[in-house]
């Protein structure tokens, strides 16, 4: 019995020594266990430490780590367009005849090069306008050993409606997906109703936006590189413009 005794009592000497030891006067003065792992009445341990996860702690002014997504790729046609000097993406197409038109088969009966103009359709107003300033002046163009080509996301079947209704000398291909338009970046978003340059900015900002096609110009020169570039066409004496940057007409 009194060996059991005197094991009983060294154990709360130690715990006197160190509450002794202890920097914190709270705790010499026994309002706080000495030992941080004790147990309250409630079972519960006391003193301890709560664990803080991440850097999320109030206070501190730090910010909580994000875990970081999936790399997101972005959908082709949402960079900018093709520059000059870039090579001309290849595609074949269908086109209003119901023929297979390609950009390396086109190349081999130029002399100077290709133009290609996109039209978000067909039938619109705006879309008529510029492809008949392109027939008024496809003559011309042609002389000086261009070829013209327009592409849409009209099927064959319309295409071949509104060739036939304003007499359009060049062939009109068919881009249902706007595949081709992606490659030349000739894709992303656009008003989806109409706008003009003297509308309001706040109006201009109102008015929704729309992914689809935009109305762009690409010339490509005899060895199927881009020599000149229009990436937001206003359609209404853009073919004239476009003549006097290829030196056609006189400024």
């Amino acid at each position: 019995m009194a060996n059991a005794k005197r094991t009983n009592k060294k154990p709360q000497a130690r715990t006197s020594a160190a509450a002794a030891r202890s920097g914190n006067p709270a705790v010499r003065a026994g309002a706080v266990p000495a030992s941080s792992g004790s147990k309250g009445a409630s079972g519960a341990k006391t003193g301890a430490t709560p664990k803080v996860s991440g850097s999320s702690r109030p206070g501190t002014g730090a910010t909580p780590a994000v875990p970081k997504g999936p790399a997101i790729k972005p959908r082709l046609g949402h960079a900018h367009a093709l520059t000059t000097g870039d090579k001309a993406p290849s595609f074949t197409l269908k086109t209003s005849d119901g023929e297979k038109i390609s950009l390396n088969a086109m190349r081999k009966d130029v002399k100077r090069g290709l133009v290609i103009f996109f039209m978000p359709n067909i039938s619109g107003k705006t879309s008529v306008v510029e492809a008949n300033e392109f027939r008024d002046a496809h003559a011309k163009l042609v002389g000086a050993g261009y070829q013209v080509l327009a592409i849409t996301p009209d099927n064959p079947q319309d295409l071949a409606k509104a060739k036939a209704a304003n007499k359009l000398p060049f062939p009109l291909a068919s881009d249902p997906a706007s595949k081709v338009a992606r490659k030349f970046g000739a894709y992303g978003k656009t008003h989806r109703y109409a706008v003009t340059a003297t509308m309001p900015d706040q109006f201009h900002r109102a008015v929704p936006k729309a992914e689809g096609p935009l109305r762009s110009t690409f010339v490509i020169d005899d060895v199927g590189r881009i020599s000149q570039v229009v990436p937001s066409v206003q359609a209404k004496g853009h073919v004239g413009r476009l003549l006097k940057r290829l030196g056609l007409i006189s400024s």
